[in-house]
């Protein structure tokens, strides 16, 4: 089964509206650094979990060090398969401070089983409650972060980028 990348997916909406989205850095062929009109993003693609109602995804410890904290946003492109669905659905673009000092407020978990080495991530669920999105984050202080003022359809989300919101 291949994975949907939600953030190729933004990318050619966006384009075939004019927006010009630069993917600046790719990991394993997945896009992680885009430029938007001279503004710096991260970018993660999630898969909505239709059983949970949620987003679940993990950050690399190492996007945390002083080298990486470089950027004005991150942009999670959420979509939805469903065996009936195939949709972009939400875009999420939070101010990188805010997106990382809440992460780092966690704490990094190994997500390999013996006998891979070990591989270390902050993850953190996207949750929608009485209508509210929050971004929470395991371990740690399990930090909260109320980000439902930066959810957007696509289409609102291409708009902001533009610059028009």
């Amino acid at each position: 089964m291949v994975r949907v990348k939600w953030a190729d997916r933004f990318f050619e909406e966006a384009d075939a509206k004019g927006l010009q989205c630069k993917v600046v850095n790719r990991v394993n062929e997945w896009p992680e650094t885009m430029v938007v009109r001279d503004k710096r993003y991260f970018v993660k693609s999630v898969k909505y979990n239709i059983d949970r109602k949620l987003y679940f995804q993990g950050v690399d410890t190492g996007k945390l060090s002083p080298r990486n904290q470089k950027g004005d946003f991150v942009l999670i492109c959420g979509g939805i398969e469903n065996g009936i669905e195939i949709s972009l659905r939400d875009i999420f673009i939070i101010p990188w401070k805010d997106f990382f000092q809440t992460l780092g407020q966690g704490a990094p978990v190994n997500t390999y089983k013996p006998p891979k080495k070990e591989y270390l991530q902050y993850k953190f669920r996207l949750t929608v409650n009485r209508g509210k999105w929050a971004m929470k984050v395991q371990g740690g202080s399990k930090p909260e972060l109320d980000i439902d003022k930066w959810r957007f359809d696509p289409d609102a989300a291409i708009e902001r980028l533009r610059g028009n919101e």
